[in-house]
């Protein structure tokens, strides 16, 4: 009985941490510009995202003296601001496609003083 209950309870145990594991795992999920776009298509995605049209997200952080101007690329820019919009508006592919200029990563692209938020 008690090697029994023991059995239950350490896979009961494993199924949770296992669950937890899991559920962290598919929360740390960031949207950044793909390596297949273009100039073009970066700066029609910052200027988007940064519109009223994409809900006017805050892109003080990429502009000059802003903690994610550096590296002043318009790859590192656009992720930027298209993490900020997959992340507000449910985290989803559809979120992150940008007309298929975005993709989903699980490694944090944030660097420095720069952070990506993830929720």
């Amino acid at each position: 009985m008690v090697a029994t209950t023991m059995s239950l309870s350490l896979t009961v145990l494993f199924f949770f941490l296992l669950i937890s594991t899991v559920s962290r795992a598919q929360r740390n999920v960031w949207c950044v510009a793909n390596s297949d776009a273009t100039a073009e298509q970066l700066q029609d995605t910052i200027d988007w995202c940064c519109s009223d049209s994409g809900g006017f997200r805050d892109c003080t952080p990429i502009q000059p003296g802003g903690v994610c101007y550096e590296p002043n690329t318009l790859r590192d820019h656009a992720s930027f601001v298209m993490n900020l919009y997959y992340q507000n508006e449910g985290s989803t592919k559809a979120q992150c496609d940008f007309s298929g200029t975005g993709t989903e990563v699980h490694d944090d692209p944030s660097h420095g003083p720069c952070i990506f938020v993830h929720y």
